[in-house]
């Protein structure tokens, strides 16, 4: 990720005067870091941009791996918009370059950190000022130590590229493509761009940090990991030449431009490296090239040798893009569809989505004409999406938008090019009246920024998500009722309550060791490990499902199961009810039919004693809500008396931490509920002051709403979050 450092203003901000939202959350959380992050200063920055200048104290050894000190000046760049990451960088003159997950600028330093591998939409759900400030603590702990790159997590790219190239081995020249987006071919036909392969020596892990816009630079870059680049380049630009006079090629090869692939092995220990490639496209003609290493050629058919000019002057003019390498597929997809029914023919409808599932689920449908359809996604297809697309026309879609590519293949199908249109664009920035004005909306994109965008921003229309489990074995579908009366994020939270209290779900979420693949060497270029048989019969059913809800006004949540023999089990789950209360600025939602009714019955079992436990759910923090779905009951060695609740923590840790595994973390640790006896108010007493007094604390360092819930008669409670109470 490139991201540049520009110096704020001299003028000084007070703490009072701060206006984004991002720099009061984390000047908020300073204090429950006890002394380790220190403020030092706030500065102005252009276009209301604020400039947190902190001090980290990291836990760093006294040796360190690599060169993070136990004292790190830090500045976080906060913008008004909040609509992306605060940025963050390093800010002492002799931090050490190269580190792994630091990202790409145009000066050496300050050197951008990479805190996140997921970008702003995937976490602002969960982003606090105390979660990000203790990303960074960790980043910094982490790197000290060598231990932020995991072992079995890929090695970095050398560089990282805004633009990609598919590249076959067997090709030498290259074919310009949409997006940015280059292809070796074999034809040398109108201007060729030639391709050159070279490998170099092994490198140690990390990213190039400075960004490369020059053959100068990039040979600087290579001469810095003790590699003369120019060296390798020569005699492989001297042989194309050779070629070019041996077989009297015409003045268009001489005028075409260079992309060089270059196979870089990457050291993951002392012993082991691991190869990956960069690409760099030369914007100079190979004529051009030629004589720069001692050739001129003299009308086509002669060569001269002249003086070699490798200078700073002479090497900086020529620019250079850094291209990240694919490489090519070699087999094409197969598709399998079903059957549609064509009541709803004229129905319209949104897709957001058009990957591996998303893609199946259309050309089902669109194979008997069903709908009208507006079809939303901003990628591009690369190789790897070729193995489960439903798109198999690999020549004319490489590279071009999902959704474009996959309409286009639909209308062409159908010759009717109004049946679909595609929306080259992220959710985010499309009109949302094309969304409301859909019969049904259908997400999946298997994001939960964009299931939690549709639940809370789309108003007035039918919602649907569904998507795949981390193994592909099996198929969640969640579907609003034609109300919206249960939302999809209520549905979304019931979900995962239901991994939990239904044993045979509990592996739902697991994950293989080696069920992701890098196609790529960025950060997010990760595809997962799911074979094209379980897509097609979960395409089938998320058809034929979709159907059936068409008919159904009600709202559901249905988990699908492939087995080893070919055979399915579907369970669908009575959609639970919610209580909905607000305080302060957090709207709480509360599980009726199961916690409520859980934690009721358990006090009426243990009257006229008191009892209590752990409540179980999660937090939005974007969209300020929380949701209550299951609890942990009082651990066999709570004190439960007439007037008195401990609870115990026996087994709690073990069970929070299986929570968190079943649910993929989803579901956590809110805080604490209690009963009072009967015929009692639910007011505080001075013994659950004193409780809550230490829940604000340890939720504080948490960087999360400190929360207890006090349950009486008939159901009824009454819940204190912070200083309020509903």
């Amino acid at each position: 990720m490139e991201q540049d450092y520009v110096t704020p203003s001299n003028k000084k901000i007070s703490i009072e005067e701060l206006r984004n939202d991002g720099s009061k959350q984390i000047v908020s959380s300073i204090d429950s870091f006890g002394g380790t992050i220190i403020l030092l200063q706030v500065l102005e920055g252009k276009d209301n941009d604020e400039f947190l200048i902190l001090k980290f104290l990291p836990d760093v050894p006294n040796d360190p791996t690599n060169d993070i000190r136990q004292e790190e000046v830090i500045t976080i760049i906060t913008s008004p918009n909040n609509l992306a990451l605060p940025k963050v960088f390093a800010c002492r003159d002799d931090f050490p370059l190269g580190l792994p997950h630091t990202n790409v600028t145009k000066d050496k330093r300050p050197v951008s950190l990479c805190i996140f591998e997921e970008n702003f939409e995937e976490l602002k759900h969960k982003w606090s000022g105390s979660y990000f400030l203790n990303a960074i603590k960790s980043w910094l702990e982490l790197t000290a130590r060598g231990e932020l790159h995991k072992e079995n997590q890929p090695l970095e790219p050398f560089v990282i590229g805004s633009k990609g190239i598919i590249v076959n081995p067997d090709d030498s020249f290259i074919k310009e493509l949409p997006n940015g987006f280059y292809k070796t071919t074999g034809s040398n036909l109108g201007t060729p761009m030639h391709r050159l392969f070279i490998s170099t020596s092994p490198v140690e892990n990390g990213v190039v940090h400075q960004r490369i816009d020059n053959l100068y630079a990039l040979g600087e870059i290579f001469k810095s990991k003790n590699i003369d680049l120019l060296a390798l380049l020569k005699p492989k630009i001297i042989q194309l030449v050779d070629d070019g006079i041996r077989y009297k090629f015409l003045g268009d090869f001489w005028q075409g431009l260079l992309v060089l692939i270059v196979e870089i092995p990457i050291l993951r220990d002392s012993v082991n490296s691991e190869p990956t490639l960069a690409g760099f496209k030369i914007n100079a003609t190979l004529g051009e090239l030629s004589s720069i290493f001692g050739r001129t050629i003299i009308g086509l058919d002669k060569l001269m040798r002249v003086e070699e000019n490798l200078s700073e002057g002479k090497l900086t003019p020529i620019e250079v893009e850094i291209l990240s390498p694919h490489l090519s597929l070699n087999r094409t997809l197969a598709q399998t569809y079903s059957g549609i029914d064509a009541e709803f023919s004229e129905a319209k409808f949104t897709l957001v989505g058009l990957g591996a599932l998303g893609s199946q689920f259309f050309m089902d449908l669109a194979r008997n004409g069903f709908g009208i359809w507006n079809l939303i996604d901003k990628d591009i297809l690369l190789p790897h999406n070729f193995i489960r697309h439903a798109s198999t026309d690999i020549d004319n879609h490489l590279a071009e938008n999902k959704a474009a590519a996959i309409s286009k293949q639909a209308n062409d199908l159908l010759n009717d090019y109004d049946f679909s249109k595609p929306f080259v664009a992220n959710i985010y920035e499309v009109d949302k009246s094309i969304m409301q004005g859909s019969d049904i909306v259908i997400d999946m994109s298997t994001s939960i920024g964009v299931e939690r965008y549709l639940a809370n921003e789309i108003k007035g229309v039918r919602k649907l998500s569904a998507f795949l489990n981390p193994m592909g074995t099996d198929f969640v579908m969640l579907t609003e009722d034609v109300e919206s009366y249960y939302p999809l994020d209520i549905l979304e939270i019931q979900y995962y309550k239901e991994l939990l209290t239904n044993p045979e779900l509990s592996n739902h979420l697991d994950f293989e060791s080696d069920g992701k693949i890098r196609y790529a060497r960025g950060c997010r270029d990760i595809t997962s490990k799911i074979p094209q048989e379980n897509l097609s019969i979960f395409s089938g059913i998320a058809s034929k499902a979709f159907k059936q809800n068409l008919n159904n006004k009600n709202a559901g949540l249905q988990i699908w199961r492939a087995d080893e023999s070919q055979g399915v089990t579907h369970r669908r789950f009575n959609v639970e009810d919610w209580e909905e209360k607000s305080i302060s600025d957090w709207t709480i939602y509360i599980n009726k039919n199961h916690f409520l009714a859980t934690v009721s019955e358990f006090r009426t079992d243990k009257l006229p004693n008191e009892t209590g436990g752990i409540l179980i759910g999660a937090i939005d923090y974007h969209y300020k809500k929380i949701y209550i779905a299951h609890t942990i009951l009082a651990p066999e060695d709570s004190i439960e008396r007439p007037t008195l609740f401990i609870r115990g923590i026996k087994g709690v840790s073990e069970k929070l931490n299986q929570i968190q595994n079943i649910t993929n973390d989803n579901l956590k640790y809110l805080g604490e509920w209690h009963s009072h006896p009967k015929n009692c108010g639910l007011g505080m007493s001075g013994d659950d002051k004193i409780q809550f007094a230490e829940l604000l604390n340890e939720a504080k360092l948490n960087g999360q709403p400190a929360i207890m819930l006090i349950l009486g008669d008939d159901n009824n409670f009454k819940i204190y979050i912070d200083n309020y109470e509903l």
